[in-house]
C-alpha cells in the first residue's frame, strides 16, 4: 500500500530510486533518505555507492564497502545487482554508532 501512494504522489519522478539510511551510516551521514536518478554512473549498487563515496571523506569512510551491506526491495542484495526506476534501496552499517569516526 505503501508504495502505492508514493508512486501515485511521485508519478514526475519516474527514473529515480529511493535510497535509505539506517542506524550509524544515517547517524553520521545526517541523512535518512534520498531520491537518486537512475543512470549509466548508477546502474548498479556498486555504481551508486562509488558515487554516493565521492561526497566526502565522512561519506566514503561510511560507506566503506568492508562495514556497509545493502537491500534492494526489503532483499539482500550483492555489489553487482542492478537498480531500476522504483527500487528502494536500504543502506545498513555494520559498525557501531557509538564507534569512534
Amino acid at each position: 500500500m505503501r508504495k502505492f501512494f508514493r508512486k501515485l504522489f511521485t508519478a514526475a519522478d519516474t527514473n529515480k530510486i529511493e535510497v535509505m539510511y539506517f542506524g550509524r551510516a544515517s547517524e553520521f551521514l545526517m541523512m535518512t533518505s534520498e531520491r537518486i536518478e537512475v543512470s549509466d554512473e548508477v546502474s548498479t549498487l556498486e555504481k551508486m555507492l562509488n558515487s554516493l563515496r565521492l561526497r566526502s571523506e565522512t561519506w566514503a569512510y561510511e560507506l566503506d564497502r568492508e562495514h556497509v551491506f545493502c537491500t534492494i526491495n526489503r532483499k539482500a542484495a550483492q555489489w553487482s545487482t542492478p537498480l531500476n526506476a522504483g527500487d528502494e534501496v536500504g543502506i545498513f552499517s555494520n559498525r557501531s554508532l557509538f564507534a569512534p569516526m
